[in-house]
């Protein structure tokens, strides 16, 4: 077969043909068309021989153009793989997809060479190298792994390569492979040099800091790895100096009788033998590889290459560092490639060219040597066909069941049937979870009680022990007999009935860690895979995509509340079951719910009647999609505020961007009065001293009450003012309300965090402008006279025990306002005797309600 595609290259590459790249587009395509071609060894060794071809042809760039997309498809690049197939690649944590098996190959050095490249190039479009390095440098205790978890998530790439999949380990591991006669061994240790001794400090702003290779290989695993690369670099010199002393003599020629020592192309071929010089060139170049290699100093620091000594060859260490990719074509043995070339020519011309066995009947039928070829080859055909016995007929085809069946069409456009659907496959899964979490629950409650009756297995029991002393007489006078005592102490023993126990107890969890472990039934695959081909891979989403269709929107509404409603505490306590269904909903969500005015409401009203809800579903809950309903909204929230809500509360909060809706709604004033009030509301049920729990969703209600009371000022101004003085006077609000709401007319500095964000704010001259002073300061006197004389306790003893602790921010706002008044009576009064008069009657009734005594009578 390979004879076959080499001669098919050479003969269009002459003038006037198709060209060399349109056939190895067409190998390529014909050899990649099955599934796992990858993996077949015949393959391999054909798409070797392609690629061999591509190089000395200079037409890489078109196989790698193939190979880079089905690359991208394998990675699941384009979104290609299902919800099933990312969940069980994530659970079984294998490394991505390469078509090279493993980390190396040392037969298909051609093919891997291509490949390699390829996967290269799209490290450098996904800019994922760069980013990785990056990371690297930027701090220096971070490791490969994690430098490529962050890189990938700054580049916010879909998919990336793990970390065995990185160039710079590829190129290592095949520089190992690469047999040390291969023509293309120079070039594989160019590209690994290139990422190994790179110097990216400078190209990321950052200082020199030696060559980046040194903190890819700082793992043992990966020390062991470099270790074995200076090994191989001695071993390659040794075969290439041990080849380069082989003397090269042109073998005699021997002519036969017929052609009298002249060459014909049937006589035999030369040995082929590579030129000692190439090796002697290749000795010098891996002993000059030995040297970077060995240097510690290339990887710690910034080296000036100009004072190295000559045999660095410094002009070819500079290409490395800096990544140049002319290839040094000058160390492959071409003398090989042509020759290689040759024979296989050479040796599918002898095969066309096999004398005939049988000659024709008819000589006058087949007048052309391509006419007696073919019959030729045909009767030795059907003569060797005679010698087998006769075929068995194939057998009967056997019509296959399809292991998941198709979506019904009437689920695309009827609701009800859709629903049908995804409740019979979701119980299913629903029931094993449900099964998994009470198998999780019985092995906790069983290990509890064998851990308490591990301390009741054995027992101190007291026991007696009668012993006899023997008496051996003294002072020549005879014994009266052994001496009986006895021994009372505790011995330890075994309670059978607790060691029963424990027994049975560790055979009944042994049998359910296997119940556990056993695998899921089919039926649970294919309610999965079912349910995934109607919502992405076949069906709902492609086609509301396609054609926004009313009536495929309706079934993917549906289908949403369906899967929510799956969703219990047993389903996200099983970690497959909550991430295949949160993948269900985060896809129906983002195409049917997300930016639908329709469904916030109903969002909503899942959210707060189920809590666990919240974090699945409320990133889809986006009332700035309904402004009309926004008030509405809002009041649903507000109204659900408590002490085992206030972390949902404030989760939901956080989507109501206010001052999007202020501004490109333009509500009209009685929407915005009404989202105010639903605001005070929510800060007096926060309280004067709000609970830890409330303070979150606390902040949140005073920056949207200051974005109230600056919009359109001073639209909001007396209603502010008044909600906060009634509030106030019962101790309901938190002083912070008052801290705000100061800072923002400009009675406050603004904070630390205020000066470096944009916060809206008014000065006092503003009010002066709006006239509101006068009007404030003759409000704020009425309303304290009349809350002094509204109760006989204020009455008798004052407001300040009622007004305690707001006291220090009364002060501030009545300092600010005298101040604002003193200056416009200066300014524009001429008559400053008449203008004291009114400015101090003015002030005394301010003051009035807080220092005068009241007669029982007075205000009446």
């Amino acid at each position: 077969m390979s004879f076959i595609f080499q001669s098919h290259v050479v003969e269009s590459s002459r003038p006037g043909r198709v060209g060399a790249a349109a056939v190895l587009e067409f190998w390529v395509g014909i050899l990649t068309q099955q599934n796992l071609w990858y993996r077949d060894k015949t393959v391999l060794f054909l798409m070797d021989q392609i690629c061999c071809a591509a190089f000395t042809h200079h037409q890489e760039e078109c196989v790698q153009k193939l190979l880079y997309q089905q690359h991208k498809n394998a990675l699941g690049y384009h979104g290609d793989r299902g919800l099933l197939s990312s969940l069980v690649g994530w659970i079984a944590g294998n490394v991505t997809p390469s078509f090279i098996e493993g980390q190396s190959l040392s037969g298909e050095v051609w093919f891997v060479w291509l490949v390699l490249n390829m996967e290269g190039l799209f490290e450098e479009e996904s800019q994922l190298r760069r980013c990785v390095e990056h990371e690297l440098l930027s701090e220096s205790n971070i490791s490969p792994d994690q430098a490529l978890k962050r890189a990938q998530q700054r580049l916010k790439l879909p998919v990336a390569p793990s970390l065995q999949r990185l160039q710079v380990y590829r190129w290592a591991c095949q520089a190992l492979a690469t047999p040390p006669d291969h023509p293309l061994l120079p070039l594989v240790w160019q590209k690994f040099l290139q990422l190994y001794l790179r110097q990216p400090g400078p190209e990321y702003g950052l200082a020199a800091g030696g060559c980046i290779g040194k903190r890819f290989f700082q793992a043992s695993s990966y020390a062991a790895l470099l270790k074995d690369l200076r090994q191989r670099i001695q071993e390659v010199s040794d075969f290439h100096h041990a080849a380069s002393q082989a003397l090269r003599v042109p073998p005699l020629n021997t002519p036969s009788s017929d052609t009298q020592g002249e060459e014909t192309p049937g006589n035999a071929q030369p040995l082929y033998l590579t030129s000692p010089q190439l090796h002697s060139e290749l000795v010098r170049l891996f002993g000059v590889f030995a040297l970077w290699m060995d240097d510690g100093t290339l990887q710690k620091q910034e080296v000036f290459l100009p004072t190295l000594p000559p045999e660095y060859e410094a002009h070819r260490l500079a290409q490395v560092m800096q990544r140049q990719q002319e290839l040094w074509l000058e160390y492959i043995d071409q003398e090989r490639l042509q020759y290689d070339e040759r024979e296989v020519l050479s040796l599918w011309e002898k095969v066309q060219s096999e004398p005939t066995f049988l000659q024709p009947q008819s000589p006058d039928l087949f007048k052309s040597d391509f006419c007696l070829s073919l019959y030729s080859a045909k009767e030795r055909i059907l003569s060797n066909l005679q010698k087998h016995p006769v075929p068995l007929q194939a057998p009967e085809l056997q019509e296959q069941k399809a292991p998941v069946a198709d979506v019904p069409a009437a689920c695309l456009s009827d609701f009800k049937a859709a629903a049908k659907l995804i409740q019979q496959d979701l119980s299913i899964l629903q029931d094993q979870a449900r099964t998994a979490v009470a198998r999780e629950a019985q092995q906790v409650a069983m290990e509890q009680e064998l851990l308490e009756g591990l301390p009741l297995l054995f027992k101190n029991q007291p026991e007696q022990i009668s012993m006899n002393l023997e008496c051996k007489g003294k002072g020549g006078q005879p014994c009266q007999g052994p001496a009986n005592i006895t021994v009372t102490f505790e011995r330890v023993q075994r309670q059978e009935a607790v060691h029963n126990q424990i027994t049975s107890l560790r055979r009944d969890i042994k049998k359910l860690q296997t119940d556990s472990m056993a695998p899921p039934p089919q039926s649970l695959a294919q309610a999965a895979v079912r349910t995934e081909n109607f919502i992405t891979s076949v069906a709902l989403v492609n086609i509301f995509k396609a054609q926004k269709s009313p009536a495929v929107q309706q079934v993917g509404v549906s289908a949403f509340y369906q899967v929510v409603s799956f969703v219990c505490e047993d389903t996200l306590r099983h970690p497959p079951t909550r991430q295949y269904l949160s993948s269900c909903v985060e896809i129906l969500g983002q195409v049917f719910i997300q930016e639908n005015a329709e469904e916030c409401g109903r969002v909503l009203k899942a959210i707060l009647e189920q809590r666990l809800l919240c974090p699945l579903i409320s990133p889809f809950f986006t009332p700035n999609a309904a402004p009309d309903q926004f008030v509405f909204l809002y009041q649903d929230v507000v109204t659900s505020l408590h002490l085992d809500t206030a972390d949902v509360i404030f989760m939901l909060l956080t989507k109501f961007d206010l001052s999007h809706w202020l501004n490109e709604a333009h509500p009209v004033f009685s929407e915005r009065t009404r989202l105010l009030e639903l605001v005070h509301g929510a800060l007096c049920v926060c309280g004067r001293d709000p609970e830890p729990e409330f303070l979150t969703p606390f902040h949140l209600f005073t920056k949207h009450w200051t974005l109230l009371l600056c919009h359109h000022f001073p639209d909001h101004y007396s209603d502010c003012l008044r909600l906060l003085m009634t509030s106030s006077s019962n101790q309901m609000l938190s002083p912070e309300c008052w801290r705000v709401t100061l800072r923002v007319l400009g009675c406050l500095p603004p904070s630390r965090s205020a000066k470096s964000k944009t916060e809206p704010s008014f000065s006092s001259t503003y009010l002066f402008v709006c006239q509101q002073v006068d009007e404030t300061v003759d409000w704020l006197s009425n309303y304290f006279l009349r809350s002094r004389l509204s109760k006989p306790d204020l009455r008798s003893f004052g407001l300040f025990s009622a007004w305690i602790p707001y006291i220090s921010h009364v002060v501030t706002f009545w300092e600010h306002l005298i101040g604002c008044i003193i200056s416009v009576q200066v300014s524009s009064c001429a008559r400053e005797t008449v203008a004291l008069q009114g400015l101090y009657s003015k002030l005394g009734k301010l003051f009035k309600p807080w220092i005068f005594p009241l007669d029982s009578g007075e205000g009446g």
